[in-house]
C-alpha cells in the first residue's frame, strides 16, 4: 500500500510538472502611464465651511480611450476619516467638513478600470469657520430691530485677497428666525483656548451669540452669577491679547469674565463713596493695572485690578505727588467733568476725552498706565476747547501707534496730533460725500492687512506696499437718509505721528449694502 501511495505522489507531480507553461519568451506589453496636470491649480486651499470649492484637472492616458477611467474624491483626515467628495474628472464639491486648525487631504484618484492602473495626486485643504475673521457689523432698516453682518475682507483677515470681500448680510435674522429686538448700541468678540462668544448690548437687553452659527445662546439675567437689579447695558469691551477677558458695564457698574468662563461675575465693589460708570478701558496688554473707569459720580478713575486678581475691589489712585516733576492732574480729582471718550493710547497709557458739564470746554488727559502706581500717573493734559468744530464732534478713537486724537462730526474727521509742551495740531483729514453722515468711527485693533501708496512711485498702484491693518487703520460708518443706506469706509494711515490719512481713493476700502450701521467691531478667527 505504501508503494501505491508513493507511485501516485510521483505521477501527480510529473503530470503538474509537465502543465506549466514556459513564460520567459513572451512579448510583454507596455502600458501607457496616466498623467494628471494640475496646471494652473493652487498646490494648497484655505476654505471656508459650506463653500464650494472648484478644481478642473486635464487627464491624459497615451493613446488610451479615457472612458475606461474612473474618479475618486476623497477629503481625509487623522483617525481614519475619509469621505468621498466627488466621482468625475473635475470637482465641485461644497465644503461640508467641520473647521479645523490641522489640514485636511484632498486626495484625488485615477484608475483604469482595464489595467487597474493607478495614479494620485493631494493637496492640503484648510478649513475654517463660515463666519470667520472680519468685521461685525450691527445694522437697522426700521428704527427699531437690528441685525447683524460680516465682513471678511482683506482689511480685517489677512487670508482674504484684496480684491475679494465676502460679505454674510442679516445673520441673526436669518439664523435665529427673527430680528434683535432694539437698536445695538454695542458688540464686542472674544476667544479664549477657541471658547468664542460675541456680546450684544440694546438699550435694554444683553445677548451672547455664538459666533460659527450666530444662534442665540443667552440673554440678560442668564448671564451672569448673581443676576443684577436691573438690565441696563451700557457698553462692552474684550481684551484678547493677554489674559483674555471682557468688561461690562451695566446700570453703571462694572462686571466682569474671564478665560472659558461664559457668566460674568459679581460687580466691582469699591468703598462707601460707591461709583457710577459710564466708560471703562481695559488694557490689551497690562504690565500693571488692567486699566481703569470713569466715575461719573465723583468726577474721578478708579483702577481696575490685574485679571488675575479679578475678585479684588476696584483701587483709588493714590494722593498726587506734587514733588518734581509735578504730574499734569490728579486722577482722583477731575472737577465736574464728564468722560466722552476712554481708550488705550500710546505706550500703554489711557487716553481720555472729557467735558466739562454744561460748558464748551473740551480736554484730553492721558494717564500712565503702567507700574508703578504713584501720586505722579496724570501724565499730560490737552485744552482742545479751540478745535475746529470740536463742538460738534460725536465720535473720538486713537492709535496705540502713535499720540494722536481722531475726532469726527456728522461729516468730517479731524486729526489731532498732541505735543509734549501741552499745544495740539489739529487738520482736517475726510470728508464725506454730499448725503452722508457718519455713524461711527473706530480704530481697528485686530489681524487685516491694508495697502499704501509707494514711495517712489505714489500712482502707481501696483507698487503698492502691504501693511498690518491693526492700529493704523480707521474704520468709519456713513448713512444716506434719503437712500436709506448705510456703507463701512476703511481709511489706512498713511503717516504717522501727524494721524495723517491716505487721500489717494483707491487705498481706501467701500463696504455697503446695510442699513443704518449703528455699531461695530472686530470679529477673531
Amino acid at each position: 500500500m505504501k508503494k501505491l501511495l508513493l507511485y501516485i505522489s510521483v505521477f501527480i507531480s510529473i503530470i503538474t510538472t509537465s502543465c506549466l507553461k514556459d513564460l520567459t519568451n513572451m512579448d510583454l506589453i507596455e502600458v501607457d502611464p496616466i498623467i494628471i496636470d494640475t496646471s494652473g491649480v493652487a498646490p494648497s486651499f484655505i476654505v471656508y465651511q459650506l463653500d464650494s470649492m472648484k478644481i478642473n484637472l486635464s487627464i491624459t492616458h497615451g493613446s488610451s480611450n479615457l472612458s475606461s477611467l474612473k474618479y475618486k474624491w476623497t477629503m481625509n483626515a487623522y483617525g481614519g476619516y475619509e469621505h468621498i467628495v466627488g466621482t468625475t474628472k473635475d470637482l465641485m464639491y461644497k465644503i461640508t467638513e467641520a473647521p479645523s486648525t490641522t489640514s485636511y487631504m484632498l486626495i484625488f484618484t485615477v484608475t483604469d478600470t482595464l489595467t487597474n492602473l493607478k495614479a494620485f495626486f493631494s493637496w492640503y485643504v484648510t478649513v475654517n469657520a463660515i463666519f470667520g475673521e472680519g468685521l461685525i457689523v450691527a445694522d437697522t432698516k426700521d428704527g427699531i430691530n437690528s441685525d447683524l453682518n460680516l465682513i471678511m475682507a482683506n482689511n480685517f483677515n489677512s487670508a482674504k485677497a484684496d480684491s475679494i470681500p465676502k460679505i454674510f448680510y442679516e445673520l441673526y435674522s436669518v439664523n435665529n428666525g427673527s430680528k434683535i429686538n432694539g437698536l445695538v448700541k454695542s458688540l464686542a468678540f472674544m476667544n479664549y483656548n477657541n471658547v468664542k462668544y460675541v456680546t450684544i448690548l440694546t438699550n435694554n437687553s444683553i445677548l451672547k451669540i455664538d459666533p460659527i452659527s450666530y444662534k442665540l445662546k443667552l440673554k440678560d439675567n442668564e448671564l451672569f452669577i448673581l443676576p443684577p437689579a436691573a438690565i441696563n447695558p451700557g457698553m462692552v469691551q474684550s481684551i484678547q491679547l493677554t489674559n483674555q477677558h471682557e468688561y461690562i458695564v451695566n446700570n453703571g457698574k462694572i462686571h466682569h469674565r474671564f478665560g472659558q468662563n461664559v457668566l460674568y461675575g459679581y460687580t466691582y465693589l469699591f468703598d462707601q463713596t460707591d461709583y457710577i460708570c459710564e466708560k471703562v478701558c481695559g488694557l490689551q496688554q497690562p504690565s500693571g493695572p488692567a486699566g481703569n473707569l470713569y466715575d461719573e459720580k465723583n468726577n474721578r478713575f478708579l483702577l481696575l485690578p490685574s485679571m488675575t486678581s479679578s475678585s479684588n475691589p476696584l483701587v483709588a489712585y493714590p494722593i498726587v505727588d506734587n514733588s518734581v516733576p509735578t504730574p499734569a492732574f490728579d486722577p482722583k480729582n477731575m472737577g465736574d467733568k464728564t468722560c466722552l471718550n476712554l481708550e488705550e493710547g500710546q505706550n500703554k497709557r489711557i487716553v481720555a476725552v472729557m467735558k466739562t458739564r454744561d460748558l464748551p470746554q473740551y480736554y484730553v488727559y492721558q494717564i500712565i498706565g503702567t507700574n508703578p502706581v504713584n501720586g505722579k500717573m496724570g501724565y499730560s493734559v490737552h485744552d482742545i476747547s479751540n478745535n475746529t468744530d470740536i463742538a460738534q464732534s460725536k465720535f473720538y478713537t486713537g492709535s496705540t501707534a502713535e499720540n494722536v486724537l481722531f475726532y469726527a462730526t456728522d461729516t468730517k474727521i479731524y486729526s489731532s496730533t498732541l505735543l509734549v509742551d501741552g499745544t495740539n495740531v489739529t487738520n482736517l483729514r475726510y470728508t464725506v460725500a454730499n448725503g452722508e453722515k457718519i455713524t461711527g468711527m473706530k480704530m481697528h485693533i485686530r489681524n487685516g492687512t491694508m495697502f499704501l501708496p509707494s514711495l517712489t512711485a505714489p500712482d502707481d498702484y501696483s507698487q503698492r506696499r502691504s501693511f498690518a491693518s491693526a492700529n493704523r487703520l480707521v474704520v468709519i460708518s456713513t448713512y444716506n437718509e434719503t437712500s436709506k443706506t448705510g456703507k463701512i469706509i476703511t481709511i489706512p494711515i498713511e503717516t504717522l505721528g501727524v494721524g495723517g490719512l491716505v487721500i489717494d481713493p483707491a487705498y481706501m476700502r467701500t463696504f455697503s449694502g446695510f442699513g443704518k450701521i449703528t455699531a461695530f467691531n472686530f470679529q477673531g478667527a
